[in-house]
């Protein structure tokens, strides 16, 4: 490049300038590249109008965002719908998780790891982890992915498979011959509970 600059610091100056709003000082001080070379590029490649053309296409979107929540609501008050309703759930979920991505969630204790010596706590301890993701699935419609689906399907199926083969309702929790090794109990752990061993 005759001017000295890399092509990356040129990209990068010109998405701060347009995209993240900041002003020419602001970018020089990120990138280090004069206030006057940034003029010069900006000039050369029309980022005052590209900077105009993004803030009105982020102000359609937002404006059109909107009348979408209302259209839903409207469809979703007047119809019953549980699909209207559903939309309008998961279009709500992702405007307030837009809105508070900025503060981290807080993290909790790691909870006490439960013992895991016979089948019957093994089918148990998968329950509840099946539980709770298929919660946190349903509470998060917006991230919901084909594959942690595939993965919960597969879960239940083993689960079924140790009910059946193990019958833990039948309240016998003594050890069963040819149950759960160490290692079995630990890739239990470790693969579904997302724990390792303390």
């Amino acid at each position: 490049m005759p001017d000295g600059y890399s092509y990356e610091i040129r990209e990068i100056a010109k998405d701060q300038y347009v995209v993240e709003g900041k002003t020419y000082d602001q970018v020089a001080k990120l990138t280090g590249v004069s206030v006057a070379q940034l003029k010069r590029w900006g000039k050369d490649e029309s980022w005052i109008e590209a900077k105009k053309e993004y803030r009105e296409a982020l102000s359609s979107i937002k404006r059109d965002t909107v009348l979408l929540r209302a259209k839903l609501l409207k469809t979703a008050l007047g119809s019953g719908d549980p699909q209207s309703v559903y939309a309008f759930a998961a279009i709500e979920k992702a405007v307030s998780t837009g809105k508070s991505k900025a503060e981290p969630a807080p993290t909790s204790a790691p909870e006490k790891l439960k013992n895991i010596n016979t089948p019957a706590d093994a089918v148990d301890a998968l329950q509840e982890v099946v539980e709770l993701k298929l919660n946190k699935m349903l509470g998060q419609p917006d991230t919901l992915q084909l594959s942690q689906v595939k993965e919960l399907k597969q879960t239940m199926e083993l689960i079924d498979q140790m009910k059946t083969k193990y019958k833990p309702d039948a309240g016998d929790d003594t050890k069963v011959e040819g149950g759960l090794s160490d290692e079995a109990a630990d890739m239990i752990r470790q693969q579904i509970l997302g724990v390792n061993k303390q």
